[in-house]
C-alpha cells in the first residue's frame, strides 16, 4: 500500500451547468466526517451501548487570494457560487470534490460554503480560509 502525499492535491467545484472547475491556488485543505451516537443502554447492562445516529460532514480549504479571480472568473472562488450572484457564504448547495493527491483518491459530496476569510499581513501572500457544511453524505472512491 502507497502512503500519500498531499502536494498535488485539488479541489473541484461544479457549477450549476455541470462543469468542474478547480479552486485556484490551494494551500491545504481538510475533511471530518463525523456520525451522532444515540444511547440504548438499559439497568440490566454491565456497559453503555449505543446506536449509529446521523452523520455528518464538514470542511475547509485554504488558499492564496488572487483578485484576478474574484469575483467575476468562473476558474476561481466564484466557482463556489454557481448563481453567479457576488455573495459567496450560504448561497445554494455545490458540489465539492477533495482529491487527495491524484485523480482516483477523493472525497466528494454536496455542500453549502459556510465561511470566508481573508488574511493579509505585510510580509506575507494575501490568503483566504473557506468553510464548508455537507448536505447530505460524502463519498470516498
Amino acid at each position: 500500500m502507497a502512503i500519500l502525499t498531499g502536494n498535488n492535491g485539488v479541489v473541484k467545484v461544479e457549477n450549476n451547468a455541470g462543469a468542474q472547475t478547480a479552486l485556484a491556488a490551494v494551500r491545504s485543505f481538510s475533511v471530518e466526517i463525523t456520525s451522532d451516537t444515540i444511547e440504548k443502554t438499559t439497568m440490566t447492562n454491565d456497559t453503555r451501548q449505543y446506536l449509529k445516529g446521523l452523520g455528518s460532514w464538514s470542511g475547509n480549504a485554504d488558499i492564496y487570494f488572487e483578485t484576478s479571480e474574484y469575483p467575476t472568473s468562473t476558474t476561481g472562488l466564484i466557482a463556489l457560487n454557481p448563481t453567479g450572484s457576488t455573495e459567496l457564504v450560504g448561497g445554494d448547495t455545490v458540489l465539492v470534490e477533495f482529491f487527495l493527491n491524484d485523480t482516483s483518491n477523493k472525497f466528494s459530496g454536496e455542500c453549502i460554503v459556510t465561511g470566508f476569510t481573508v488574511n493579509s499581513s505585510m510580509d506575507g501572500m494575501v490568503e483566504a480560509s473557506i468553510s464548508f457544511q455537507g448536505s447530505g453524505a460524502c463519498t470516498f472512491a
